[in-house]
């Protein structure tokens, strides 16, 4: 009897957290549209919804996103914890994604206004530019290069302005879109002119080294990681089209944005320049 009640107290429970979840996700994802519309610091979501998991925070990214693309299109994605010391920062021992909004798509030469970031960040990665449609999960990486039309150096500049940095864990980064915002993109390269894994990048600021890193710091490499993001991607309903552009995590140390002007040479994959305002 008593197992009885207890498997019937687990079913209410469980219940009750499925019907009450699609609410709850909901609201979650209004409190990140308004923080964005009044350009807020990022609210930190596991605060107030302990219960908040990966699975959920992939659900109040998804309906963030969407609402984002109201008044925005879709340029890509990115890959985001791809490392083992991010990993290890916030406890994890997966990879995230986030979605990149053509709104923030800048070219080489661009200047970025620090006062429309909370805390703005450097990192610089390599990008994948598709050349088909990928609705449906890719095998191998031999597979996923019949869909690649060409790779090009990018600069991302995520905003990683939460309400309280200390206490941000995976499932916040996940739900907040991952702090996607602003990325600048180079020149586009042939897939066969370099082995991306031995690229390496180094970024200067006002002529100062300030960041190194090579294409093999992505956990697995550059194109088991871009298959990663493909499948994750597509597992959680995405489409990816022609032209978008897949970019699978930092070279070296993400870096706060201080002002000056920057310039990320890849070696023989171009260079990308801009200036923080």
């Amino acid at each position: 009897m008593i197992r009885k009640k207890i498997l019937f107290a687990s079913l209410a429970l469980s219940a009750f957290v499925a019907s009450s979840l699609p609410s709850k996700i909901s609201e979650l994802a209004e409190i990140l549209i308004n923080a964005h519309k009044e350009n807020r610091f990022i609210p930190v979501l596991s605060d107030r919804y302990p219960e908040l998991d990966v699975e959920s925070a992939y659900l109040v990214q998804k309906s963030y996103v969407q609402r984002r693309l109201e008044n925005d299109r879709t340029a890509g994605f990115k890959a985001g914890l791809t490392s083992e010391t991010t990993q290890k920062r916030f406890g994890v021992n997966f990879s995230v994604l986030g979605v990149l909004l053509s709104s923030g798509k800048k070219v080489s030469g661009s200047i970025i206004e620090s006062s429309s970031f909370k805390l703005p960040i450097i990192e610089t990665e390599v990008g994948f530019v598709v050349e088909k449609t990928i609705s449906h999960p890719l095998k191998d990486v031999s597979e996923l290069r019949d869909h690649i039309h060409s790779i090009m150096p990018v600069v991302e500049l995520p905003d990683l302005g939460f309400q309280d940095l200390k206490n941000v864990k995976a499932v916040d980064i996940i739900a907040s879109n991952v702090s996607a915002s602003e990325f600048i993109v180079g020149q586009e390269n042939e897939l066969k002119k370099t082995d991306l894994d031995k690229t390496t990048v180094t970024l200067t600021l006002d002529g100062k080294v300030v960041n190194q890193g090579k294409g093999s710091d992505t956990l697995g490499g550059q194109w088991k990681t871009a298959l990663w993001l493909v499948n994750a991607v597509v597992k959680q309903g995405w489409k990816i089209e022609p032209g978008q552009i897949l970019i699978t995590g930092a070279l070296g140390t993400m870096i706060p944005a201080k002002k000056g002007r920057y310039v990320a040479d890849y070696e023989s994959l171009g260079k990308v320049w801009f200036e923080v305002k």
